[in-house]
């Protein structure tokens, strides 16, 4: 909403502490990712659509969640505001993280103000909005103008947490915004009252139960009309706002002519729609036009009249009883807008082709397969369940079938659910940037009622693909009976018939008789109806026309089972690494034995299951059976691990972190080696080992440290003006504590001053010299006593030696242990004129002959001749490839981070990644078309077959890797700095002097 300042402060102070031990008890799986996948953003929803806990949308009656059960001081807080309250969320922004900056055009967020009531905060943390910024303090009252551009930051090692609710308002809560404190406008404002907890008070609350029309009304529609012109006059050329005024005069006329003759009759739903589409395509013409807040004049017309214009899933349908005898007869459209008769579908016209629908049974792991499988590039989804969507239509809900069950059949989609409930998804559906569909989309769908409703949604969208997961029965019930006792699954608060707690899950026929029956009863019920149907339905369907999938071997194998899944769809796979990460409805750790909790009770209905079971698993494909696995077999729970960080090297103040896939520690200890990584970025030289049944990550000091190599004993870090040098001494590394664990000892043996020339990798040749990419000075270059640095090879487009930067000359590459290649971002001879061709200007050069090797590359980095192949990292795609001889690129895989540091054990590759942020250095390069590329570690790849087989994610301060070094047979290394008493204490002598030191000693 729109106010008369960017930020305002209510009278009203809350008790700190009581809301911080409420939002203590939250555990961390029910914190849900932002929708549209902004990192470090979380919420948890306590008021929402139609009291769902698992929803985001905007659209539909407003109801506390079972959460805000929980929380009651928070109940109080909301009912302070005296208004009716809209969606109500717990907002939380990870360490070191922010909001996208973005205004708020959204129809909903128009006509309703947020408040802020901040629960754990720091003096950091700053919220920005329009030219302003400020803090808010913990347990005070905020609100401030979404209309304007606006962002939070927090920049501290700590997360931030905020009461977030949206409202209307109410005429008492208005006149406390008139009086209250304007810190921008010079307005003081009252003293905030306290509002203390007040132990047992339960205040009701109003929530919302209209939120968008069904058909817009015209007087609405003129209002809005009138203040978005008024806003666009203060920026748009007088011209361009008067042919925008033109535009909107002609849409609104011809929707008031309409509402008049029907107002909200569905039989005229199809006129008002083209109305809108008709007006979104004229406002395309106005993309490139913004008004005073910096929104395109295209979007904030669009989510103003177009996207708010029409939600026939609000309305409740009438049946074929209450429909009128005789076709309505709608008036034409004016002459200029209605066409003379159906025409074809245009290209751009959105609409749904062979949707993939997983069903499964309840807890079976549909949202984690939903989550992997929304990744692709080719799907979209409505970024969760679609309860509010289908049930939005109350003839497809169970009331319309006197409450038996979740069952839907053909002979509920109607012509005009057929015709009604597309519109419905295409109308939730969003890319990764939130924007609406265009042309024909592959919509990703699941919900577990899904599995009662096979017959209907193939009638509805009879190109639909199935895809069956299947979970084995011990593991299911125990979580459907979890799912029970967590309260977090309501799906019918208040079941007629239904004595006992609100309803949880699907609801299924014969539910009636489970009034009295324990928990596992009901599990049974709900796991054996619902695979039992899903088995009759598929098989009445085309076999082409669904596949199936086992929930354990897709924890096992996701990569594999995601690429046979996407085959099956037709759709391009996503990058899945050997594990995954918990979906955000799990309700407690995974584990492979955790069903072993409720044993007894499963045991006792676990022979009913054995018939279902068996025809489900007779559908199962069989196992591959010439896979090899180069890693040891990942655990059957897929959480990632968190990793020791020594609290001597970490920073209180910058939190260094990582989480890991079990099975790559299982590899490094196995197979006796570990690995280094450089991170300029937080000052760290990084040991990932295998240590006391873990993997430790042990951070070492250093200013801005980049290329790294080893050879030998002799090990060369290049860091900010200088080059470290570090030796190996292995009979040092047994005196290390604790005893008998490290097997070497890297201890420091001089620094070479080289100045400030942005030292990258480099390289120690089969003679043992070392060769260093020097970017500053765009040359390769060697190291000796006399002199700084020693040009040996410049690139031949480069005119001079100069401090420049001119083409950002940043891999080395060997060759049979010869300098042989360099990658370097453009072949440009101009300061810094490579930033301007970095999308597509990176080339590979042979130094011994100076030819261009590949080119047209996306910041290449880290060229690697390994098993006969030229291997690059083409960092602007995210992507691992090798070049053939002909200077064609093969991508063997895309990965989720900006790719630079490679090396290579056996089959595998381990392979650096950053964060992809919004700085210059990342802009207009391919990785940041895609979403969530924001992971900053190190990756195991197969290069063989171009599956992601594991990795450690770093977290908090660390977010951009450089260089990866293998270190085998290092198992336990250490690294010793300068001032350490040990390397104080040690000489590294020749072998006679050694002798001498010797009889000295016996003697």
């Amino acid at each position: 909403m729109k106010l008369d300042t960017e930020f305002i402060q209510l009278p009203l102070r809350f008790d700190t502490a009581r809301l911080q031990a409420e939002l203590a008890q939250f555990a961390e799986s029910e914190w849900r990712p932002h929708p549209q996948g902004y990192p470090g953003n979380w919420a948890i929803p306590l008021v929402a659509a139609q009291g769902d806990p698992g929803s985001d949308a905007v659209k539909g009656p407003m109801q506390p969640t079972p959460l805000l059960d929980r929380a009651p001081y928070m109940r109080q807080v909301l009912a302070s505001f005296g208004c009716v309250l809209g969606r109500t969320r717990l907002m939380r922004l990870d360490s070191q993280a922010e909001t996208t900056a973005h205004v708020d055009t959204n129809y909903y967020w128009l006509g309703r103000v947020r408040i802020h009531v901040p629960i754990v905060t720091f003096p950091e943390v700053a919220f920005h909005c329009g030219r302003q910024q400020l803090h808010m303090a913990a347990g005070e009252c905020w609100l401030f103008d979404t209309w304007r551009l606006h962002n939070v930051v927090n920049p501290t090692p700590k997360v931030r947490t905020h009461l977030v609710c949206d409202t209307a308002g109410s005429p008492a809560f208005w006149e406390m915004v008139r009086s209250a404190h304007r810190p921008f406008a010079g307005v003081a404002g009252p003293a905030p009252r306290d509002v203390p907890w007040q132990p047992g008070a339960r205040p009701d609350l109003v929530t919302e139960r209209v939120n968008f029309p069904v058909v817009m009304w015209p007087d609405e529609q003129e209002r809005l009309a009138a203040w978005l012109l008024a806003e666009l006059a203060r920026c748009g050329p007088v011209a361009t706002v008067q042919q925008v005024r033109s535009d909107l005069r002609g849409f609104l006329d011809s929707w008031r002519s309409l509402w008049n003759a029907h107002r909200d009759d569905p039989q005229a739903w199809p006129r008002y729609r083209e109305l809108a589409e008709l007006l979104a395509q004229r406002l395309k013409a106005y993309g490139q036009l913004t008004m005073p807040n910096t929104v395109s004049v295209e979007e904030a017309l669009v989510q103003a009249f177009v996207r708010p214009a029409l939600s026939p899933e609000l309305a409740r349908l009438p049946t074929a009883a209450e429909s009128p005898a005789h076709p309505v007869d709608v008036p034409p459209l004016p002459a200029s807008t209605a066409p003379a008769a159906p025409s074809p579908a245009r290209a751009d016209e959105p609409r749904i082709e062979r949707p993939l629908i997983i069903v499964s049974a309840p807890r079976s792991g549909s949202t984690l397969l939903f989550e992997t499988l929304e990744r692709s590039p080719d799907l979209r989804s409505i970024g969760g369940e679609s309860h509010h969507v289908i049930e939005g239509f109350p003839v497809l809900g169970p009331e319309a079938h006197g409450w038996d069950s979740n069952r839907l059949t053909q002979d509920d989609a109607s012509p005009r659910i057929r015709q009604l409930l597309p519109r419905a998804f295409l109308e939730q559906l969003r890319d990764a940037r939130g924007a609406p569909p265009q042309g024909p989309v592959r919509l990703l769908e699941k919900t577990p009622k899904n599995a009662l409703r096979i017959p209907m949604l193939k009638a509805v969208f009879p190109d639909a693909l199935f895809i069956y997961l299947y979970r084995e029965p011990r593991g299911a019930l125990s979580s459907i009976i979890e799912a029970w006792r967590s309260g977090r699954f309501t799906t019918y608060a208040d079941l007629p018939g239904w004595t006992r707690k609100a309803w949880s899950l699907l609801l299924v026929p014969g539910w009636r008789e489970l009034n009295d029956a324990p928990l596992e009863e009901i599990a049974l019920q709900q796991w054996a109806s619902a695979n039992r149907t899903i088995l009759d339905d598929l098989a009445a369907l085309p076999s082409g026309d669904w596949c199936a999938v086992d929930y354990d071997r897709f924890l096992r194998s996701p990569a594999r089972e995601v690429q046979r899944l996407c085959a099956f769809a037709g759709v391009r796979a996503p990058a899945v690494g050997v594990s995954l990460p918990l979906s955000k409805t799990t309700v407690t750790a995974p584990s492979a034995d955790k069903w072993k909790k409720n044993a007894e009770a499963i045991e006792r209905v676990l022979p009913r299951t054995a018939e279902v079971a068996r025809r489900a698993q007779a559908l199962m494909p069989p196992p591959p059976g010439d896979a090899i696995d180069p890693l040891p077999t990942e655990r059957a729970a897929p959480a990632a691990s968190g990793a020791e960080t020594p609290a001597d090297t970490a920073s209180k103040e910058s939190p260094l972190k990582s989480v890991y896939t079990s099975n790559l520690y299982e590899l490094l200890d196995r197979n006796r080696f570990s690995l280094l990584v450089t991170t300029y970025q937080a000052g760290k030289l990084v040991i990932v080992r295998p240590r006391d049944g873990a993997l430790n990550t042990h951070f070492k000091l250093l200013p801005k440290p980049m290329g790294l190599d080893v050879a030998g004993n002799r090990m060369a870090v290049g860091a900010r003006s200088a080059l470290h040098w570090y030796r190996n001494v292995p009979a040092l590394a047994t005196r290390l504590d604790p005893p008998k664990l490290h097997d070497a000892c890297f201890v420091p043996s001089g620094v070479h001053v080289t100045g400030d020339i942005d030292i990258h990798e480099m390289a120690f040749d089969r003679d043992g010299e070392l060769w260093v990419v020097n970017t500053k000075f765009c040359c390769l270059c060697t190291l000796d006593a006399a002199h700084s640095f020693t040009p040996r090879w410049r690139p031949p487009f480069i005119s001079a030696l100069a401090p420049e930067d001119r083409c950002h000359l940043n891999g080395i590459g060997l060759r049979d242990g010869r300098v042989r290649y360099v990658s370097m971002l453009a072949q440009t001879d101009r300061a810094g004129a490579w930033r301007e061709h970095k999308a597509d200007g990176g080339t590979i050069m042979d130094v011994t002959t100076d030819a261009v090797v590949a080119t047209g590359l996306s910041m290449p980095h880290s060229p690697r001749w390994y098993r006969d192949r030229l291997w690059i990292l083409e960092s602007g795609k995210g992507s691992l490839a090798w070049v053939d001889g002909h200077g064609r690129v093969h991508t063997v895989a895309t990965l989720p981070g900006f790719t630079r540091g490679l090396d290579f054990v056996g089959p595998l590759a381990f392979i650096g990644l950053s964060q992809v942020r919004e700085t210059a250095v990342f802009s207009g390069i391919p990785i940041t078309e895609r979403m969530g590329e924001r992971n900053c570690g190190v990756w195991v790849v197969n290069i063989e077959t171009g599956q992601q087989l594991g990795f450690i994610r770093f977290e908090g301060a660390v977010q951009e890797i450089f260089a990866v070094k293998a270190l085998p047979g290092a198992h336990c290394p250490e690294i010793l700095e300068v001032h350490d008493k040990m390397a104080e204490s040690c000489y590294v002598l020749p072998d006679d002097a050694l002798a001498q030191v010797a009889r000295r000693t016996t003697g």
